[in-house]
């Protein structure tokens, strides 16, 4: 139940747009929401999350800028809207999510969501260094099936400031592989996860993604059950074990 309602809390509001002549998405910070967001910290705290959300509207703000700059800045532009909200130019692509759901989610989707993970965590920051998501879920990935690429969006979250780089890239890995197997049939599921595997290909945060394959414990598998779409325990164990098996053919591969 308490992942369920954690499912339904939205914090920003999007209305489409215009600029310039080009769509743009206007991301606003839905008011009341500082109780809300320190208590859903206290979760992702206790939770292992790894993650934090921003109580700040423009701490917020500007991280998402900054991301989408940093990913997109050849393609799109983002800036300020007031004080707590701001734009950010349409970028091409559907949803994997929407992909997923339809049942048309393919191995040429996934291998370019890893493609673009890798692309994003070899980024960098001035003031964190290498670059991270902290939630990059099918619906946060949109595909181009015209171009070939994912792109990566909605910056809303940012991990610990003391997690080294490479357990935040891990966890990056984890997030996706974990919504996957929520929202795939099991038949394509382990096939789907060695593409994305393997075209990420940085082997350091996959062998670092290999520890954190234990099945989760007390509010730790209440978040986990947000991250697989409600998966039953058991197949979530069969999940694990099956990643597993695919890291293993990733590493003999590479």
């Amino acid at each position: 139940m308490l992942a369920r309602w954690i499912d339904r809390v939205r914090i920003n509001t999007v209305e489409p747009s215009w600029r310039e002549g080009r769509r743009i998405f206007i991301k606003r910070r839905l008011p009341y929401l500082a109780p809300v967001l320190l208590a859903g910290n206290v979760f992702l705290r206790l939770s292992r999350s790894r993650i934090r959300m921003f109580v700040g509207a423009g701490e917020w703000a500007a991280w998402e800028r900054t991301s989408f700059e940093l990913l997109h800045g050849a393609e799109g532009s983002a800036g300020p809207v007031g004080r707590d909200a701001l734009y950010t130019t349409e970028l091409p692509g559907i949803p994997l999510l929407r992909l997923a759901g339809e049942g048309e989610l393919r191995a040429a989707a996934v291998r370019a969501a890893g493609v673009e993970l890798a692309r994003a965590h070899g980024l960098a920051t001035p003031a964190r260094g290498p670059w991270s998501h902290g939630d990059p879920h099918l619906a946060n990935f949109l595909y181009d099936e015209a171009a070939g690429r994912a792109r990566l969006v909605d910056f809303e979250t940012r991990h610990e400031p003391d997690l080294p780089a490479i357990d935040r890239h891990a966890d990056d890995l984890l997030v996706f592989l974990l919504d996957l197997l929520g929202r795939c049939p099991e038949a394509s599921w382990p096939e789907l996860a060695r593409e994305f595997l393997s075209a990420y290909g940085a082997q350091p945060a996959i062998e670092r993604l290999r520890g954190r394959l234990v099945f989760p414990r007390g509010l730790e598998r209440t978040l986990w059950a947000c991250r697989t779409n409600h998966l039953s325990s058991e197949r979530l164990r069969g999940g694990l074990r099956r990643l597993a098996s695919a890291l293993d053919g990733v590493a003999a591969s590479g």
